[in-house]
């Protein structure tokens, strides 16, 4: 499997995080994280995990392919 399949699976990961937060009992429980309730700080931190890894796969899949019919047209 070549790392660009492998960039796909890059996004599941806050995704399953984002899921199971709920389940998870040491995210879903009555105590502060930062000042804030616990489950408000995994789930922001997740969401702003989850741009990174959307971007990588965007520059890391679908620009290569860019790259590669630019370079087939000349």
């Amino acid at each position: 499997m070549s790392w660009r399949k492998l960039l796909l699976l890059l996004p599941v990961v806050p995704a399953l995080a984002l899921l199971a937060s709920v389940w998870l009992p040491f995210v879903n429980a009555e105590r502060l994280w930062f000042g804030m309730p616990s489950l408000y700080v995994w789930v922001g931190g997740w969401v702003l995990s989850l741009t990174p890894a959307l971007a990588a796969v965007e520059w890391g899949l679908f620009r290569h392919r860019e790259r590669a019919m630019a370079g087939e047209g000349q």
